[in-house]
């Protein structure tokens, strides 16, 4: 959209004529702002093209005009448009319509006292396809300048004439949306009312001004872009209103996106039924399904080595039956979980609990698999050996579906857009297409036990199998490690170190050959074992101490003028870190402080630094961990200084001997 602005000499006098070329894309057309030439009269289905020109205080937008009120030299602009050309409605069968196409001039005549202002011409707009349409709001702005106006280039011989002398006023008015400068709008004709239902809620209009889009969120009113101040945002804003968002409230973005393939985009049950059954199918090729073979194929190496020909049919078709209940019974909780907690696919990852959850399951999977312990119910060895062979399978498909959610395969992006819009029966309905289809070669293979024949016996290879499958699962682990927030890396690492030794005491002590009770105790004490550890590893902490990092120029200054703790300590240290933990934790260090009125200097030596290691080296150390107490006046040249290891009642004391007793009330 552009603009530009010619001399027309109208009434014996000369006037400034704007020409606001719309560009409409190929393959894409606009409605005339006389939709079906009738002057107003008719019901076009379509959204007329409507110009209106506003400046920093102009007045609302000019109404429709009669001929004789289109060259008046003071008061609104006059619009007129061409009369665009005639073509049948690819989108309203049987109605013909009047549309622009490629670029196209509309004309606005501006009067004398709009002159020498900062004027923005706005449009509202279909753009239409034969498939579609898109609503489009967008603006450009400009200024004429009146002692200029003679120099201007004539309207007369220019290529457009033509299409000025069949332009005519406008017969539809702009609407003003609530919030906007200008005040409510005339009432709209029924056509465009009609226009606009048709096009409300799934396509959402845009707002462009200079080649700045502003998306608009729900309620129709203008977001200021960010780094532009509202008042720059609601000059540029064609119209004109400002947003009165407030941080932290949620921008609903409405876009009109127009997908390369519509043909797989979902519109009927129907439709969302079948894609989402090819989705599920194709699903099980996904790269995050790779534990979720390794997984099978565990289990199906299993079921070969049991009894005869007859039991093994009747064992490979259970196990795939239970395997595939256990897929279509995790998509029909991911239904009521993702309705219910309105999350999009693969969203629980979001959270860091969940994905720590699995992150544990998988690792302990991993443990089993190579022979650290056997687990009552996923133990992949223990098909056919009591009451697990049948909640073994179950889990285990329930397991591996989980791992598989953060994918999404080939045809479920737009199957997952539409089931998400629906109600929450249509949605668990769409989730389990998906999942009988994740779960079809499954049951394929429960319908055709004999297959079972074609697969080994298990022997001394299985063992290396299942260690095969042992190594996937830990890389699993890893990845899910990187999913994790920054902050929870270590105590997850901490954890699967608990995990770690509480599956040995498992699998040392608590294994088939132990008496019942010291199983179950053996069992109950790794399990608490682990919920300990993660209970330690994630419990919330005190605030840590506001300790001020060493800056030497910094310390001189405060060095005798206040007391001061001084704590030198590396990330290397694993002493120090040990000391943070315990004696010099942040919920003590800042009672010390504040008893005392000291300031807290960490010297960090994890990186070289002369001038820290000459202060420690002054100190008359050469390791760490160490900390330093420097009192306050001429004692500041004799630190009370603390080595290596220490216990809160030997920093204590230290802190009576460099600072004297604590005050018995100090505020920061």
């Amino acid at each position: 959209m552009t603009a530009e602005v010619f001399r027309e000499v109208r009434e014996g006098e000369g006037g400034a004529l704007v020409v606001v070329w719309l560009e409409m894309p190929a393959g894409y057309h606009a409605y005339a702002n006389d939709i079906d030439g009738s002057g107003g009269k008719g019901s076009g289905a379509g959204l007329p093209t409507v110009v209106t020109v506003r400046g920093a205080s102009s007045p609302a937008p000019a109404p429709a005009q009669t001929p004789a009120q289109t060259a008046v030299p003071t008061g609104t602009p006059g619009v007129l448009y061409p009369p665009g050309r005639e073509i049948m409605d690819p989108l309203s069968p049987g109605q013909r319509v009047r549309v622009y196409e490629g670029r196209t001039p509309v004309f606005v005549r501006l009067p004398q006292d709009h002159l020498d202002r900062d004027l923005t011409a706005s449009v509202s707009l279909l753009l239409c396809s034969d498939r579609n349409c898109l609503p489009y709001r967008g603006g450009v702005a400009f200024r004429v300048d009146g002692a200029a106006l003679g120099a201007l280039p004539p309207a007369d011989g220019q290529p457009w004439l033509e299409h000025l002398r069949a332009a005519r006023p406008g017969v539809q008015s702009a609407s003003v949306r609530p919030g906007e400068e200008g005040g409510s709008s005339p009432a709209a004709p029924a056509s465009e009312a009609t226009a606009a239902q048709k096009t409300q809620g799934a396509q959402g209009a845009q707002e462009q001004v200079d080649r700045v889009t502003i998306p608009f969120g729900k309620g129709g009113r203008s977001v200021p872009l960010p780094g532009m101040p509202d008042a720059q945002a609601s000059a540029n804003a064609t119209g004109g209103g400002v947003s009165d968002t407030l941080p932290g409230i949620i921008i609903h973005w409405n876009f009109a996106p127009r997908y390369q393939v519509p043909e797989l985009e979902v519109s009927g049950l129907g439709k969302a039924l079948l894609l989402g059954l090819l989705a599920g199918l194709l699903l099980n090729l996904m790269p995050c399904v790779l534990p979720v073979i390794s997984l099978k194929l565990s289990g199906f190496v299993a079921v070969a080595g049991l009894g005869g020909d007859d039991a093994r049919r009747a064992h490979f078709r259970e196990h795939n039956l239970l395997f595939a209940a256990g897929i279509m019974a995790w998509f029909l909780l991911l239904a009521f979980i993702l309705g219910g907690a309105g999350l999009a696919w693969g969203q629980l990852f979001q959270r860091p609990g969940v994905v720590l959850g699995l992150l544990l399951v998988v690792f302990g999977l991993g443990l089993s698999m190579f022979g650290l312990f056997t687990l009552p119910v996923l133990d992949l060895k223990a098909v056919g050996t009591g009451g697990a062979s049948r909640a073994q399978p179950f889990f285990t498909g329930l397991v591996a579906t989980l791992l598989a959610t953060p994918c999404s395969g080939p045809l479920l992006g737009g199957v997952l857009g539409w089931a998400f819009q629906q109600p929450p029966e249509i949605m668990a309905f769409v989730f389990i297409s998906v999942g009988v289809g994740m779960a079809l070669p499954y049951l394929v293979l429960a319908a055709r036990p004999g297959l079972v024949r074609h697969l080994p016996r298990p022997g001394a290879w299985t063992g290396t199998l299942e260690q095969l499958v042992g190594f996937f699962l830990m890389g699993t682990s890893v990845y899910l490690l990187t999913i994790l927030p920054e902050a929870w890396l270590m105590p997850a690492l901490v954890t699967l170190l608990a995990v770690a030794f509480a599956a040995w005491i498992w699998g040392r002590w608590g294994g088939f050959d132990a008496s019942p009770r010291r199983r179950t105790v053996v069992r109950l004490a790794a399990a608490a074992l682990v919920a300990v550890a993660v209970w330690l590893s994630f419990a919330p902490s005190a605030p840590p101490a506001r300790w001020e990092p060493f800056d030497p120029a910094a310390f001189r200054a405060m060095l005798g003028r206040e007391p001061l703790i001084v704590d030198f300590t590396a990330d290397w240290c694993p002493n120090c870190k040990l000391l943070e933990q315990t004696t010099l934790s942040g919920a003590a260090v800042s009672e010390w402080a504040r008893n005392h009125g000291a300031r807290l200097v960490r010297v960090d030596l994890t990186e070289e630094s002369p001038e820290a290691q000459a202060l420690l080296r002054a100190l008359g150390s050469s390791s760490i961990p160490v900390v330093a107490l420097f009192p306050k006046g001429l004692l500041s040249a004799s630190p009370v200084v603390l080595r290596d290891l220490f216990t809160t009642g030997q920093m204590e004391q230290a802190l009576l001997e460099a600072f004297g007793k604590p005050k018995q009330e100090w505020t920061d």
